[in-house]
């Protein structure tokens, strides 16, 4: 009698360690599941090549702002490019004065400075109205690019790490997550990748 009851004992002890394992794989959640889950969906590539997502009426001239961000974080936006550039708390450990520049022309292209690596994920978000994007399902993609101009090859811009963008039917943005600051540039895509990558959320 005590043997069986020591044996559904230790059977319920292996179920529960289990459930405990599995609960500790489980995806994360919270407000900045979307940006984590978007960096880990990283792609390192060594150079590669994109199409920029492009503005309808080219940038003239650089659009250029400041904000400041800290470990509280902080959102900022500007309007008049469609960025906003989303800063969760405790990716900081210190207070930055962070620059953001919406380069010239008509690729949706940013530089960011000074060169920061988070601890959590910032996401960046794009206004896809009034860019060759609009509307479209077709799959978009966060990419690197080095230094702080875009070096164009046929009309593709070259890149060293891509992350998916979801793509919001409510609002119409695309949204990523970035775990560094230098430049980053919305694009519809490399022609190796795979469409089921790159969601499309219609309630986001």
């Amino acid at each position: 009698m005590h043997r069986s009851v020591r044996g559904v004992a230790g059977l319920a002890t292996i179920i529960l360690a289990a459930a405990l394992g599995c609960r500790d794989l489980a995806s994360p959640t919270g407000p900045d599941s979307l940006a984590r889950s978007s960096h880990s969906s990283a792609s390192l590539l060594g150079p590669a090549f994109v199409a920029p997502v492009e503005r309808t009426v080219p940038l003239p001239t650089a659009v250029t702002w400041t904000f400041i961000a800290g470990p509280a974080g902080v959102v900022s936006s500007n309007a008049a490019v469609g960025l906003s550039v989303i800063v969760p708390p405790g990716a900081l450990s210190s207070v930055q004065t962070i620059t953001v520049t919406a380069l010239e022309g008509s690729a949706v292209a940013y530089s960011f400075a000074p060169h920061l690596t988070f601890e959590r994920s910032v996401t960046l978000v794009q206004d896809l109205s009034g860019t060759s994007a609009a509307g479209s399902l077709l799959p978009l993609l966060g990419a690197h690019f080095a230094g702080d101009v875009l070096d164009f090859t046929n009309g593709l811009v070259e890149v060293t790490e891509t992350v998916p963008a979801i793509i919001s039917l409510l609002d119409g943005k695309a949204r990523f997550g970035v775990s560094h600051f230098t430049g980053w540039i919305v694009a519809s895509g490399r022609d190796d990748d795979d469409p089921e990558e790159f969601p499309v959320d219609p309630g986001y």
